[in-house]
């Protein structure tokens, strides 16, 4: 009798167990099972916003609906430097980043706001995708802060918008010109001879609208999108800058993903990237005839002035630590032809 009850006892000992670790196994194919938060602070129409949902819907498609991305647009989980935050601390789990807001937090992105180190469009995409230099570099870098690196989106020339037309280097002379809170801007405008005035995104529009700043540097395309047609109806095609976007993701959000999950974020970006790269180059196309249409003048400043004026911009980022480390990426783009 007694041998009876110490084989049930090991019988139900063994069925226990194994209840246990199928549990084991139900909770993790659960895990993999994930709804991700995306913040992005660009209205739905805007081509990041565009771009950034392709990578949601085709990461949703890859995963077979196993991760999905709630798009939080529209600055409604904060500001662009916030919700990088957010990321970085794995409150957030993803979410397209202007590398100048993201430089605050990894000033090696301030290589992208140097005054013009891109020619043209053409040179941009060639930089960005010609290679995996940029991304390599840049990958290991964020890694160090947090952040994995899906990769880049383009996001289109800047000029300034603002209070009154701008046809040369002197209409902004002691004015004040909103900049996005990165020091590579600060100190171009600074160099140009505005007063340069970092302000974050979200309070740019009241900003302007209460002229507590006369101009706004900017895209064409964001200007258009985020109706600043009705506060201001003058744009100024300088294109001192390319704007990049950095989609990344929280480290420690990745790192949950399994590996056909990882595979799913990698395949998606392929499929992003190349939606967002055409959409930048068909949006140039009629974008300026877009705000003309809402009544705003646009002139073509000669940027020879700009461009001489702000060459110093490049010695001051040397002079710091990430300016000293990404130098080479610096030299990179430039050698490119």
């Amino acid at each position: 009798m007694m041998m009876f009850w110490r084989a049930r006892a090991r019988i139900a000992h063994v069925a226990a167990t194994a209840g246990v670790l199928a549990l084991m196994a139900g909770g993790a194919a659960f895990a993999q099972s994930k709804e991700l938060t995306m913040g992005n602070a660009n209205p739905p129409k805007h081509g990041t916003s565009q771009s950034a949902q392709a990578f949601a819907d085709k990461l949703a498609e890859l995963s077979g609906g196993k991760l999905k991305t709630i798009h939080h647009h529209s600055a409604a989980l904060g500001g662009e430097r916030e919700v990088a935050q957010q990321i970085q601390l794995g409150a957030v789990d993803m979410g397209p980043i202007t590398t100048a807001p993201l430089s605050t937090l990894v000033p090696e992105l301030s290589v992208f706001q140097l005054p013009y180190i891109f020619r043209d469009y053409d040179h941009v995409y060639k930089a960005l995708d010609g290679s995996d230099k940029l991304q390599a570099y840049y990958a290991d870098v964020l890694d160090k802060k947090g952040f994995k690196l899906i990769g880049f989106f383009a996001a289109g020339y800047r000029g300034i918008y603002g209070h009154g037309k701008i046809e040369g280097l002197d209409d902004i002379k002691g004015k004040k010109v909103r900049v996005q809170e990165d020091k590579i801007l600060v100190a171009t405008f600074k160099a140009l001879g505005a007063i340069s005035t970092p302000i974050a995104w979200p309070e740019v529009a009241t900003s302007l609208q209460t002229k507590v700043i006369d101009f706004a540097e900017g895209g064409v395309n964001t200007f258009y999108h985020n109706k600043f047609y009705d506060l201001v109806k003058f744009v100024a095609d300088v294109r001192h800058t390319h704007q990049c976007i950095a989609l990344v993701m929280s480290k420690a959000s990745y790192a949950k993903l399994d590996d056909a999950g990882k595979k799913s974020v990698d395949e998606a970006w392929v499929h992003a990237r190349a939606f967002n790269r055409k959409f930048i180059l068909d949006e140039d196309k009629d974008i300026q005839d877009q705000v003309r249409a809402k009544g705003v003048t646009i002139t073509k400043p000669d940027p020879a002035p700009f461009l001489a004026a702000a060459q110093g911009v490049y010695e001051e980022f040397y002079a710091t630590p990430a300016g000293k480390s990404a130098k080479v990426m610096v030299e990179y783009i430039q050698s490119i032809k």
